[in-house]
């Protein structure tokens, strides 16, 4: 029996939103496992989608390849950034991973550090992410690259920045943008490889978006920034335990700094939950734009007016006073429960250290 914290994360689930998801796009799809597979970790999120008919992983990092290796895993693995050293680049093409180009002096790199054959790549275009790829305008830089010797060029692809708005608008200026310079390379006699630039909330939102083939990683675990057309499973709850009861009275005060004061006795249930396990987390904005903070203050407000919960067989217990890092009092006043029990609640997945525990 599990003493511990625990993210408890549904098999079934999984494979049920990888089935959705393929049935919904039409075109093949590549199973993004990036972040240890969104949370439920990246072995579980890979054969969710294996089981699901896919054929091709996608990563950001080195080493989230080389453990899709270790696992057994067969199926085609695209690196989408680029690597940097000899070392790494020599793993990669050892283990027959597809790495990605971002430049002229990125395919030079992998020209110059490997004597292996062709070397299997995806091109990245930079359509307004401003992160990795050539600028979609550039096509000369892009037909130099499709006519190096060496490589395998087996697709082409970029990323939406706001694929979450509520308007298919920035997202259609980067698809134009992406098939501008696609268009570029065919009408100059290059075979592209395969198209890709949807990511989750394009391929289920935009049908225009899908291309040859979509990028899907969160819609695996049924978490989404935009309202999808497809109906996607919640794939977790979070456990833990009550380690105490505490009988409170009216001036008692709960918490470092003291500052709440009860005005009524109450009931708290003790539970082993707090900052540490991501509960009651919200993240700070970026620099951006003064909206963001104004979302950001917005959330926190509510926080304050309706704090976090955690539900007991269906009973909401809201936050007694502060998040504790690891224990935090819950108000249980007229709930029957006991040290020992189970409290459940939602919880962020990237950012929920507990242990993951599959049924």
């Amino acid at each position: 029996m599990c003493q511990s914290n625990h993210l408890e994360i549904s098999r079934r689930a999984l494979r049920r939103n990888a089935a959705a998801v393929c049935k919904a796009v039409g075109v093949p799809v590549i199973g993004v496992v990036k972040c240890d597979g969104y949370g439920v970790t990246i072995a579980e999120a890979a054969a969710a989608w294996a089981d699901a008919g896919v054929t091709m992983f996608a990563v950001s990092r080195p080493e989230e390849a080389l453990t899709l290796r270790k696992f057994g895993f067969q199926e085609d693995i695209l690196l989408m950034s680029p690597v940097a050293d000899e070392e790494t680049l020599k793993r990669m093409i050892d283990a027959n991973v597809i790495l990605t180009v971002t430049g002229v002096e990125n395919a030079l790199f992998y020209s110059d550090s490997t004597g292996k054959y062709p070397i299997r790549v995806h091109v990245a275009v930079d359509t307004g992410m401003g992160r990795f790829g050539i600028r979609w305008t550039d096509t000369a830089q892009l037909e130099w690259l499709y006519a190096l010797a060496g490589f395998s060029f087996e697709g082409i692809f970029s990323h939406f920045s706001c694929s979450f708005e509520e308007e298919y608008q920035h997202t259609e200026i980067q698809l134009r943008r992406f098939l501008s310079a696609v268009n570029a390379l065919e009408a100059a006699g290059y075979n592209v490889g395969i198209r890709h630039i949807a990511n989750s909330n394009a391929a289920l939102r935009f049908t225009e978006t899908r291309l040859d083939a979509v990028r899907i990683g969160s819609a695996l675990v049924g978490r989404l920034l935009a309202p999808s057309p497809v109906m996607l499973e919640s794939v977790h709850v979070c456990k833990a335990r009550v380690a105490d009861l505490k009988y409170l009275q009216p001036g008692d005060t709960t918490g470092y700094g003291s500052y709440c004061v009860l005005k009524h006795s109450a009931k708290a249930a003790v539970v082993a939950l707090g900052r540490e396990d991501g509960f009651g987390t919200t993240t700070l904005p970026d620099k951006l734009r003064l909206r963001d903070l104004a979302a950001y203050l917005l959330r926190v407000l509510r926080m304050w007016r309706s704090p976090p919960c955690v539900d007991f067989h269906g009973h909401k217990l809201p936050v007694l006073g502060r998040i504790g890092n690891q224990y935090t009092l819950f108000d249980a006043t007229g709930v029957e429960i006991h040290p020992g029990d189970w409290v459940e609640w939602s919880g962020n997945l990237l950012l929920t250290s507990c242990e993951r525990r599959f049924i």
